[in-house]
């Protein structure tokens, strides 16, 4: 066993000496396929300056100054293929924009009043119903002006004998005492003469107030449905003005 192991070595090293020794074989020569004369060569970029400096193939070499850079020529439209119908088809096969859609009129419904008579309102409702409009009539409680009250507020008994003691020596007569103890100096339609009330108490050297008075009272509506038919602005609407001035339109929801 031990002969054969040394048989071994010495065969390995004799193919590594005979390897080592043997001349190493030259590598094949690639040389490229010969280009027509007629046809140039692609050069990148990279390498203009190296062609520059060798010149090409054939050719004599010249100075890298005198190397100058061809016009690449224009290219020309294909022989029986025409560019127009290609734009043609371009425009045809471009999407074209939908006209814009016209928006549907908007529902406006409107509420008018308050028509404090039923007889205003009935006129009213028939002059709407003529002209086409849908109207519901409706009726609500209101506060509503009723005049105005000259006054002078709550204090002590005594105190308010002693006032009205004063008001009857100066002839003012028409006043009454409440609960509280206010004192009450009259209620009048006319502001006007409310604030002459007002003014006559101060001189005597009292701090009256003027209020305006309210009462509920029943009051009337006219729901107008205004899809289709536009109030606002119309023959209708101005006429309704010119007899109710007071009558006010505010828009409400359709539902």
């Amino acid at each position: 066993m031990r002969y054969l192991v040394y048989l071994l070595l010495v065969a390995n090293l004799g193919y590594f000496a005979w390897n080592w020794f043997q001349p190493s074989a030259s590598p094949l020569e690639v040389r490229p396929a010969p280009v027509p004369p007629d046809v140039h060569q692609l050069v990148l970029l990279s390498e203009r300056s190296t062609v520059a400096a060798k010149g090409a193939p054939g050719e004599p070499n010249e100075p890298a100054a005198q190397v100058r850079s061809e016009p690449v020529a224009a290219m020309e439209p294909v022989a029986g293929v025409q560019a127009e119908p290609q734009v043609q088809q371009a425009a045809q096969a471009a999407p074209t924009v939908p006209e814009a859609v016209a928006a549907p009129a908007e529902n406006i419904c409107q509420t008018l009043g308050p028509f404090l008579k039923k007889h205003d309102v009935t006129a009213v409702f028939a002059l709407l119903a003529r002209n086409g409009y849908q109207v519901n009539v409706r009726d609500s409680d209101t506060r509503v002006p009723n005049g105005y009250w000259v006054y002078l507020p709550a204090m002590q008994a005594s105190q308010a004998r002693r006032i009205v003691a004063d008001l009857d020596a100066h002839g003012m007569t028409d006043y009454f005492i409440g609960k509280q103890n206010y004192i009450s100096l009259g209620i009048f339609s006319d502001k006007d003469k409310a604030e002459r009330r007002l003014q006559e108490v101060k001189r005597l050297g009292y701090a009256p107030k003027l209020d305006q008075r309210y009462r509920t009272r029943d009051v009337y509506w006219l729901d107008v449905d205004g899809r289709g038919t536009r109030l606002l602005g119309s023959e209708v609407w101005e006429q309704i003005q010119s007899q109710h001035a007071d009558v006010r339109a505010q828009r409400v929801s359709c539902e």
